[in-house]
């Protein structure tokens, strides 16, 4: 073979993984040294950028309220404690997504029910979500996956017939639009995540954005220790609440990062259209991408063809092993884990169970360069030789 792979004792394309650089530039570090430099890091402590970060993301969805929390999970939460979710309720959740979607449900120790994905958008399918809907459901949580958002006409039509509260769960998806509109703003409440690989990142850290203002009362109070009217001198709580602060220092970093959301978005598509363009002559099928939305690329996402579909996690360490990096989010659908094995046995899956055998993910964000993307793609085309 004059094209061996390197798994199988091949010579790598590439001597050694590329480094996938953070988003980070100067004025996040100066905007961080402004904040360690004057001493105030939290909001508790009369500190400033907390409020503004919630004020400017609240505006850039042209929305009312805003609340940060430490995280995407936690702001989830935050939202289904907002909503009184208890004991014996149900929400419906796609069977792919990241397992928080979900574990945030059994937090209030509601029922989690799976939802089978749409087999070309991968995010929830409108069909099988109306067929599970039963007169203990209260909600819907949507993830608006991988930056492609969900169909969310069809998804309100469905909450407002049944009577669902709507939760937009855009960790994957900051500035991305379904028909011009952002994702975020359809629900009646919307959860952020700012983890380190997000769109838009604090290393840590959520939001929480609705036009409901008893909601974003609600939210407050439950990250905030159940304080009542988020008077913090008069230590009075009348609800189970958290210690769900952002850091002034996350802030501080949100602030800046959101002001460049736009930039990096358009870099993120740039990055996949190159993959695809590089990958076009392959069997690879995509994540759709039609003309209503405006996907953001959290990741690309491919699948391989089926005759490929038990080859799947062979497949990433074998490009692995050239020395560029792919991934796989997520290897398997939330009804196959074992948290969720009471949930799921009554149900079938067949577009996230076999979708989730083949699927795997390129790097897009703005660090990525024009020659990772290159050797990524020389590793891939290699695989196709063997």
């Amino acid at each position: 073979m004059t094209n061996k792979l390197a798994i199988l004792g091949g010579k790598p394309i590439s001597v050694k993984k590329l480094a996938k650089p953070s988003p980070i530039g100067k004025n996040e570090i100066n905007a961080v040294m402004r904040v360690l430099n004057k001493g105030v890091l939290s909001k508790a402590g009369r500190g400033e950028n907390v409020k503004i970060f919630e004020k400017k993301f609240a505006q850039f969805h042209n929305l009312k309220y805003a609340v940060t929390t430490t995280s995407g999970t936690t702001a989830l939460h935050t939202a289904i404690c907002a909503l009184n979710i208890k004991k014996g309720d149900e929400i419906l959740v796609p069977d792919l997504t990241f397992v928080s979607s979900a574990s945030v449900i059994l937090q209030q120790q509601a029922t989690p029910i799976f939802v089978d994905i749409n087999s070309t958008t991968f995010c929830i399918d409108i069909v099988d979500l109306e067929k599970k809907i039963t007169e203990k459901t209260k909600a819907i949580i949507i993830v608006h996956l991988y930056g492609h958002p969900a169909e969310m006409n069809a998804i309100i039509k469905i909450a407002k017939k049944h009577d669902l509260k709507i939760i937009e769960d855009c960790a994957q998806s900051h500035g991305a639009k379904y028909e011009k509109q952002y994702v975020g703003t359809f629900g009646d409440i919307s959860c952020f995540s700012f983890y380190q690989t997000k769109n838009l990142t604090c290393g840590e850290g959520g939001m929480i954005l609705t036009n409901n203002k008893e909601l974003y009362k609600s939210c407050s109070s439950v990250a905030d220790h159940g304080l009542i009217d988020g008077n913090l001198q008069g230590y009075d709580y009348d609800r189970l609440g958290y210690n769900y602060h952002m850091t002034e220092m996350q802030a501080a970093v949100g602030i800046e990062q959101l002001r460049k959301l736009k930039i990096m978005n358009k870099q993120r598509a740039s990055n996949a259209n190159k993959y695809k363009e590089l990958l076009k002559d392959t069997e690879l099928i995509f994540q759709d991408d039609n003309k209503n939305i405006d996907h953001v690329y959290y990741a690309l996402t491919a699948l391989l063809p089926e005759k490929l579909k038990n080859k799947r996690d062979w497949f990433v360490d074998a490009v692995r092993a050239e020395g560029v990096e792919i991934n796989k989010i997520y290897p398997k659908p939330l009804h196959e884990a074992k948290l969720f094995s009471s949930f799921s046995k009554k149900s079938q899956y067949p577009n996230a169970s076999n979708i989730t055998t083949r699927l795997f993910n390129f790097y897009t964000n703005p660090g990525v360069t024009d020659n990772y993307i290159k050797l990524t793609c020389e590793a891939v085309k290699k695989f196709y030789v063997i």
